[in-house]
């Protein structure tokens, strides 16, 4: 688990999240990762265009379902390819 996961955990908070807000944690997430800088990621691009492969999926799952505290897929980066469709989709269910 990242420092960020384990600094930001939702399961700790009351509210339910917004879209934006678990965007912005996909987006400090990858930029962490790939050490890039956050304003280098748009929201549009694919994870694979970033160059995440299925272990690296695997992993941001993981960290994002702890940040969460809730199971979450690890092939949803597939069925929700970009930061704006995963924050939007899991924004919905959350």
């Amino acid at each position: 688990m990242t420092k960020l996961s384990e600094d930001n955990r939702v399961s700790e908070q009351s509210d339910k999240l917004t879209s934006q807000e678990i965007s912005n944690w996909l987006v400090s997430y990858i930029s962490d990762l790939l050490e890039i800088e956050p304003e280098e990621i748009d929201l549009q691009n694919t994870f694979a265009r970033y160059g995440l492969d299925s272990s690296s999926a695997v992993m941001l799952t993981g960290d994002l379902q702890d940040w969460l505290g809730k199971d979450i897929e690890p092939t949803i980066m597939y069925d929700y390819p970009t930061i704006a469709d995963l924050a939007e989709h899991l924004a919905q269910v959350n």
